[in-house]
């Protein structure tokens, strides 16, 4: 009898502290929730805190896609990308095929591999080509940080005014003109000034063109650098077939017409993507330097970019519970610029005293030296059809299982939006993989305004899906 009536009191302290009400229908943690079968299932709501942390870096390896152009957003302030890289003859002992004395140049023209396009694709870019000063240290065994910038030599862009690229049209068809025809797609192509091709020619082909390092002390490297204007950012690949400097000319008896063609070799081109963020005039710096604990707006853009903490102790509050979903809710403010699409997120957990994130408990399952969940674990934004904005729904439903029934330990954790980064696979920092492969997201593309958990009306939360023991 006393038995029985101290099982019922705890019930009803239970409800009266969570407020929890039985489900009757619900669209998340489909085929977690039991079946009616006498179970009875409630949720409820645990607050959470957030703070917007601090900004993070990243360099780009020379086979993944690199971004180019320019951003202005209101909300994430702006994005300046350029192109640094190295091209080369891809053969040794390389030739222009006739007499250096019989060459006739048509055109040079920067071919740049296509790959999409982020932002407002009807607003045109403009960009400037520059050799790099020779003087510069310019290697492939170093790794270049996105912040690094390299001393321009000349321009060698057709005009002065800089090339101008309409997004729109770059999956159509382009012709270059001159002696040699050629028909491309889903390229993008800057037409040089002939004065450097010339140059190019008039090089001592015995010393010059030995091999690609020979080249690279009379070509440093090329340095590919947007203007002020657009709202876009283009993603290029420099180790794909498309991408190349190409030569076309004729002989002086126009017997023959040719061309030649340089190109980044991802063993022996340096490279760099130099991504400069620019947060003046925007909310994000007073964010990151406040004092506050639990921020009412998560500022999440990929990396290079921002990076959130979130503080889930509430946890530590339930008692002992059949946890069916755990989940962090994750809402986005709507800005009206539709143009800029969020990112793919992930969710690490991470010590204080640490600069290194590992997965969180229970909840990443990782196959051989990867991760095979992320869907299930929720890294993709989905869309509010109703609202026309995007959330994010993070299963941690094995973390707070083990949290509140083995006692297991509680740690922070935090939000980015990465992209080549690697975790470890737990706390005691085995070895770390790759979050993804290829990339969770393009370097530098994608950002997104989420609610904290201090905000009235797109608050960030930990829903929990539950039945009694």
């Amino acid at each position: 009898m006393n038995s029985s009536l101290s099982r019922f009191t705890f019930f009803l302290f239970f409800v009266s502290i969570f407020s929890c009400t039985k489900i009757a229908t619900t669209n998340i943690g489909t085929g977690l929730i039991p079946p009616a079968d006498g179970v009875i299932t409630k949720d409820t709501i645990l607050e959470i805190k957030t703070k917007n942390a601090g900004y993070d870096s990243t360099s780009v390896g020379i086979s993944d896609n690199h971004i180019l152009g320019y951003v202005n957003d209101v909300v994430f302030g702006t994005t300046t990308a350029s192109l640094n890289f190295q091209v080369a003859p891809l053969i040794s002992g390389f030739s222009w095929g006739i007499d250096k004395s019989e060459v006739v140049l048509d055109s040079v023209v920067l071919c740049l591999a296509y790959k999409g396009v982020w932002g407002d694709s009807t607003q045109p870019l403009k960009v400037h080509v520059y050799t790099m000063d020779p003087e510069v240290v310019f290697k492939n065994d170093s790794s270049y940080n996105n912040t690094r910038t390299f001393e321009k030599g000349q321009e060698i862009s057709e005009f002065s005014s800089g090339t101008t690229i309409y997004p729109t049209i770059l999956d159509g068809v382009d012709t270059t003109e001159g002696y040699y025809k050629e028909v491309t797609t889903s390229q993008i192509r800057i037409r040089l000034s002939n004065s450097f091709g010339q140059q190019v020619i008039n090089l001592d082909s015995a010393n010059a063109f030995i091999n690609d390092s020979t080249f690279y002390n009379y070509l440093r490297g090329l340095i590919v650098e947007p203007d002020a204007t657009g709202h876009s950012l283009l993603q290029v690949n420099l180790t794909d077939t498309t991408t190349h400097l190409s030569f076309y000319y004729h002989s002086r008896d126009l017997t023959d017409t040719l061309t030649r063609r340089f190109e980044a070799n991802d063993l022996t081109s340096a490279n760099c993507n130099t991504i400069l963020r620019n947060y003046q005039g925007t909310q994000i710096p007073s964010y990151i330097a406040g004092t506050g604990t639990n921020d009412d707006e998560v500022f999440m853009q990929t990396s290079p970019g921002t990076y959130t903490n979130i503080d889930v102790s509430s946890i530590m509050g339930l008692p002992n519970l059949i946890i069916h979903r755990a989940e962090i809710l994750m809402y986005q403010i709507p800005d009206g610029d539709s143009y800029l699409t969020p990112p793919n997120l992930f969710l690490a957990a991470y010590k204080p005293d640490s600069v290194y994130s590992f997965a969180v408990p229970n909840d990443i399952t990782f196959y051989g030296t990867s991760i095979s969940n992320l869907t299930q674990f929720g890294v993709y934004p989905r869309l509010n059809s109703s609202t026309g904005t995007y959330y994010y729904s993070f299963d941690i439903s094995r973390y707070v299982q083990g949290i509140i029934t083995r006692s297991d330990t509680l740690f922070n954790l935090r939000l980015t939006a990465p992209y080549n980064q690697y975790i470890y696979t737990d706390q005691t920092y085995t070895y770390a993989v790759p979050i993804a492969a290829p990339s969770l997201n393009t370097v530098g593309i994608g950002r997104v305004r989420l609610g904290g958990g201090n905000n009235s009306q797109y608050k960030m939360k930990l829903h929990i899906v539950y039945s009694l023991p």
